[in-house]
């Protein structure tokens, strides 16, 4: 606009100084002195027009500054959610070792019936999920993990509560239905009682934890995930049960690039005591692994190795070779100490067979090396697939095991002593499947 005014006066100067013409009269000269006259008018009127104009964008400048903080409050709002979801899963399983499942062609029942809770408000968190099992005969229920979580920045997050125990491989080591050996003895998918702070910034991710107990003190061991628990075998009482147990994990990951996938390597450590009721003293305990798991087009690769180590305070007389853990409200006998090695391979392959749109091709293998040279390792494999139907998850799994309480006839000593005269290997066809909401 001021462009415009500074023309217009230049144009009107010019048009005042041009030389009149020997053949203009009087009366010419008074019409252009009318229209200079009604020009600087119209001059005046476009600068107060001017002036208004701009005191119009003033006031949108203002208004537009705020709206990014408008937007954002927005925004934020609609990061809220409240979410409700669960599974019903159910079961087939045929067992080479029980005769009355074969004269039956196998047995099927309700696997588990599961609530799932997840919400989250400004920058809190909840979470949490209820199963309810079936299978075996069995009736059974407990809480799966339960936390309030807060996130402090982007790569910065508290969890308080029954959460995940950051140790090996997360959030599972397995591909396959039954997970690897480090579950059944407590270092794979584990969940305790605590508080967890997890940074988490590519390429780093490092996890630190403080955990009181176990999910449900040492009581029972209807719970989830395996713990040392109390029991007795034949008059021995075993009074153990975790407490105080620091972890830490440290991992890098390494992208490939044009997604493609990541490598992934890990350190984790865990501590802790280990309290005898009966003796009311304190023993220790102490565990480490380390891993890789590499994800490269439709492959997945996942190794690891860890050690773990029980020094209990019992009461003479009992066996200090072993502990007594527990899962599913049903106890057996680990040896105190060992080495686990496990791999697993998997290969996914996108199908378009009606609802089915993934088969993920697996085969995983653990194997337990005891320390107490009269006790026979134990030994995992599971050769299957997982097959995705929108909702819908399968799993079908050829699983075989050695000296292991799930997969052969023994039960309370096959992960400590083993199962004797029967040390060979033992198989089991599963298949899994539910709807997850």
């Amino acid at each position: 606009m001021n462009k415009i005014c500074k023309a217009m006066g230049v144009a009107l100067l010019a048009l005042v100084t041009l030389p009149v013409s020997g053949s203009a009269g009087e009366g010419e000269s008074a019409s252009l002195r009318g229209q200079i006259k009604a020009l600087n008018a119209k001059v005046a009127e476009l600068e107060a027009m001017e002036e208004r104009l701009a005191e119009l964008e003033s006031m949108i400048s203002g208004e537009l500054e705020q709206q990014p903080v408008i937007r954002a409050e927005v925004d934020q709002e609609g990061e809220d959610y409240f979410d409700i979801g669960g599974a019903l899963r159910f079961n087939y399983m045929y067992k080479d070792w029980d005769s009355k499942t074969q004269d039956r062609g196998g047995d099927f029942d309700i696997d588990t019936f599961r609530f799932n809770v997840d919400g989250s408000f400004k920058d809190v968190l909840i979470s949490a999920e209820y199963r309810f099992y079936g299978d075996d005969g069995s009736n059974y229920n407990f809480l799966h993990h339960g936390w309030i979580g807060y996130d402090f920045s982007e790569s910065v997050q508290a969890q308080l509560g029954v959460t995940q125990v950051p140790f090996g491989i997360l959030p599972y080591a397995s591909h396959n239905f039954f997970f690897q050996l480090p579950y059944y003895v407590g270092l794979e998918d584990d969940y305790d009682a605590g508080l967890k702070l997890v940074y988490d910034r590519a390429p780093w991710n490092l996890q630190l934890a403080f955990f009181k107990s176990s999910e449900y003190g040492a009581a029972n061991s209807e719970r989830y995930s395996y713990d040392v628990v109390h029991a007795e075998y034949d008059g021995d009482e075993y009074r153990n049960e975790e407490s105080n147990q620091l972890n830490v994990r440290l991992a890098y990951a390494l992208d490939h690039g044009q997604g493609r996938g990541s490598t992934e390597l890990g350190f984790s450590g865990e501590v802790g005591q280990l309290y005898n009721s009966t003796t009311e003293k304190n023993g220790s305990r102490v565990a480490g692994a380390v891993h890789l798991n590499t994800t490269l087009d439709r492959w997945n690769l996942m190794v690891e190795a860890l050690r773990y180590q029980y020094n209990q305070d019992n009461p003479a007389g009992l066996d200090d070779g072993l502990v007594v853990m527990g899962a599913y409200d049903a106890p057996y006998k680990v040896a105190r100490a060992g080495n686990i090695y496990m791999a697993g391979l998997s290969y996914s392959l996108p199908v378009h067979w009606g609802p089915i749109t993934d088969l993920t091709f697996y085969d995983d293998y653990s194997f337990l090396d005891k320390d107490e040279n009269d006790y026979q390792d134990s030994q995992q494999n599971v050769l299957g697939v997982a097959i995705t139907a929108g909702p819908v998850y399968t799993y079908i799994d050829f699983a075989m095991g050695k000296n292991h309480p799930w997969l052969g006839p023994g039960w309370t000593d096959s992960l400590a002593g083993g199962d004797g005269a029967d040390d060979a290997w033992h198989s089991r066809f599963n298949i899994n499947f539910g709807y997850y909401f």
